[in-house]
C-alpha cells in the first residue's frame, strides 16, 4: 500500500533541515507559505517577490518566512528559488479552506505537482498540502501516544485475521467456503493492513525518533501479498487485484465483497483458485499462474497427477512431488 504522504513526511520530519526551518518559524510565532517542487509550471501562478536560486539552508528559509510571500523550493530541496512571491492559484481550484494562506496552498496543490506546506501564525499548526491530500503535523508525544495505540490494534487485528483464514482455510478444505467467510478475512485483512499505513506515516513523522515505534512494527508480518493471494484466489475476473489503499471497505457487506470481486450476487458457496496455496509453497510466479490457467481451481488441481504437475513451466519431477503432497496434505504420491 502506497501512502503518497510518505515522502513528504519524510522531508518535514525531526532531524531535517526543513523541520529545522518550520520549528524556527512557529517559535517565532510567524506564518509562512513554502512550496516544494512543481518547477517550471508553478511559475505561471506567480507574481511578484524576486528571484535567488541559492543553496538551501534552513536559516535561510526562516528569515525569508519574515516575509508575506511564498518562497518557492526546489523539488529536490537543494535550493531556494525565488521568495516573497504572491501565489496566484487556477480559478477552476477548489478549497474547503477558509484562511487565504491554506485556501492558496490547497489550491496550488491540487493544480500543480507540488508540495505546499502551511504555517499558521495564529494557531501555530503546520499543513501539508499534496494533490488531494491535506495532513496537519502534530506534536511528537501526540504521535508517539498514537502510534502505540496503532501497534496495539495492529496486533489484535493481525490475530483476528488469523484466525479468520485459519477458519476459511478449514472451509476450503470441506469444500463450504462461503463468501461471508471470504469477506471476513478481506475485512480483517484489510484493516491490518490500514492500521500498519498509518504506523509507517507516524514512524516517518517521528524521523530520527521513531526507530522504536519501527522495530516494534517489525514483529507484524506484512500481510499485503497475502491480501493479493485471497483476493485473487476468490476473483470471479482475470482483472488486477484490488489495492487496500483504493478501497473504503471498513463497513462492507458480503454483498458489498461479492460486487467488488465480480459476483452477480452473493453466491451459496464459492471455491478458491490455488493461488494462496501455491504461493506460500514459494512457486515461481509463472508456475503458479500457469498452474491456475490450465486446472482453474483448487479442486480440479488436486485431481493431478504428480506426472501431470511436472509437465508445468519451472515444476519438474522432484518439485511435482512436494506439490502433489500440499496438494493432498500427505507424504509424496506412491510410486513416484
Amino acid at each position: 500500500m502506497q501512502d503518497p504522504l510518505l515522502e513528504v513526511l519524510s522531508r518535514v520530519a525531526p532531524g531535517t533541515a526543513l523541520r529545522e526551518a518550520l520549528d524556527n518559524i512557529i517559535r517565532a510565532r510567524a506564518g509562512a507559505l513554502i512550496v516544494m517542487g512543481g518547477e517550471p509550471a508553478i511559475d505561471e501562478d506567480c507574481d511578484g517577490g524576486f528571484p535567488l536560486d541559492v543553496p538551501f539552508h534552513h536559516q535561510l528559509v526562516y528569515e525569508l518566512a519574515k516575509m508575506d510571500g511564498a518562497i518557492l523550493l526546489d523539488r529536490d530541496l537543494e535550493r531556494i528559488r525565488r521568495a516573497n512571491v504572491e501565489l496566484i492559484p487556477k480559478k477552476y481550484a477548489t478549497s474547503a479552506e477558509t484562511g487565504m494562506r491554506h485556501r492558496t496552498a490547497e489550491r496550488i496543490a491540487k493544480t500543480r505537482d507540488a508540495t505546499v506546506i502551511a504555517v499558521s501564525e495564529r494557531r501555530q499548526v503546520v499543513t501539508l498540502y499534496k494533490g488531494q491530500n491535506r495532513y496537519m503535523l502534530h506534536d511528537l508525544s501526540y504521535i508517539l501516544t498514537k502510534a502505540t495505540n496503532a501497534l496495539a490494534s495492529l496486533g489484535r487485528y493481525d490475530r483476528l485475521f488469523r484466525s479468520a483464514s485459519r477458519r476459511l482455510l478449514d472451509s476450503e478444505r470441506e469444500g463450504l467456503a462461503s463468501m461471508a467467510d471470504v469477506a471476513e478475512v478481506l475485512r480483517r485483512a484489510y484493516i491490518a493492513l490500514k492500521v500498519r499505513q498509518e504506523i509507517k506515516r507516524y514512524v516517518v513523522e517521528l524521523g530520527r525518533d521513531g526507530h522504536l515505534i519501527d522495530l516494534q512494527l517489525e514483529e507484524y508480518p506484512d500481510i499485503y501479498r497475502e491480501w493479493l493471494w485471497i483476493w485473487k484466489d476468490y476473483q470471479r475476473t482475470a482483472a488486477p487485484a484490488a489495492s487496500p489503499a483504493a478501497l473504503a471497505a471498513e463497513s462492507w457487506t458480503p454483498e458489498e465483497w461479492a460486487r467488488q470481486l465480480g459476483f452477480d450476487g452473493v453466491p451459496s458457496w464459492i471455491e478458491p483458485r490455488g493461488y494462496r496455496l501455491l504461493h506460500s509453497m514459494g512457486l515461481p510466479r509463472a508456475t503458479v499462474e500457469e498452474a491456475v490457467g490450465r486446472y482453474g481451481t483448487l479442486s480440479q488441481l488436486r485431481q493431478a497427477t504428480a506426472g501431470e504437475l511436472a509437465e508445468l513451466d519451472g515444476s519438474g519431477p522432484e518439485l511435482a512431488k512436494t506439490l502433489w503432497a500440499a496438494l493432498h496434505e500427505q507424504d509424496p504420491e506412491p510410486g513416484l
